[in-house]
């Protein structure tokens, strides 16, 4: 597992580790083929080329352990709008869905990311995937747009719920964390709900590479109380890769 954690970290033997997914991918389906709900989402959970490439039954069971757990805490509900930012291939539009949300919209910075998702979810009617053409050394070396003065594209006030998972972990400077929490903000309807979750010292160690990102606590309360009431906080107790803070927020 050490082995594994330090292979993710510095995203060594990229073709080897996408490939080994793949596999793993059509194991999975196989193992899954008789689970309705694999069949139903098997268009939108395999195919993906680009981002992040999800295991189908774990990706549905994520996805639908997240919605739940955003309604219970009622930051999101059904005929609500919603906006994720850092939408990757839409594995978070599958538990939107099922909650019965008026609309799901990706917002994501790799443009194959969104070319597929808007093709593996056309049928869907209320999913829709914009491409965010703004710089990120990781995910788009090649933006157009500098993170720090980016304004995401669409008009004030537009979501009632707006998420962020995994895409702080990301954003390399603080600037750019605070703008893109600046953002959420004015795209959100008064007094509605956001989620967002960052890699924090402690008990990490601060770093502002792509990959791995991590910011001061301190840093983090801040930019988000800045613009947001802190409902709850969870997770980041350990180093490990994946234990992220989890801030459940409500815009002020």
């Amino acid at each position: 597992m050490a082995l594994w954690a330090a292979v993710q970290r510095k995203r060594l033997f990229p073709r080897a580790r996408r490939l080994a997914k793949r596999l793993l991918v059509r194991w999975n389906l196989f193992t899954h083929r008789r689970d309705e709900s694999v069949r139903r989402w098997r268009a939108v959970l395999v195919g993906a080329r680009a981002g992040h490439v999800v295991i189908p039954s774990v990706a549905l069971e994520s996805s639908r352990r997240e919605a739940d757990d955003f309604a219970t805490r009622r930051l999101v509900r059904a005929g609500d709008r919603v906006l994720d930012v850092g939408a990757g291939n839409g594995r978070q539009a599958i538990g939107m869905v099922e909650l019965g949300v008026a609309s799901y919209t990706g917002l994501e910075v790799v443009r194959r990311s969104v070319d597929w998702a808007n093709r593996a979810f056309a049928s869907t009617g209320n999913v829709y995937f914009d491409w965010f053409d703004v710089y990120n050394q990781m995910y788009n070396p090649h933006g157009s747009q500098e993170p720090e003065a980016v304004a995401f594209p669409y008009p004030d006030g537009s979501f009632d719920f707006v998420v962020a998972l995994s895409l702080y972990t990301h954003l390399e400077r603080l600037a750019v964390a605070a703008r893109y929490a600046s953002e959420t903000a004015r795209v959100l309807r008064k007094g509605g709900g956001a989620f967002m979750t960052f890699f924090k010292s402690p008990p990490n160690a601060l770093t502002t590479s792509a990959v791995r990102t991590v910011f001061a606590e301190a840093d983090i309360l801040r930019i988000v109380g800045e613009w947001f009431v802190i409902e709850d906080v969870a997770g980041c107790e350990t180093t490990a890769f994946h234990d992220q803070w989890r801030l459940y927020l409500r815009k002020r």
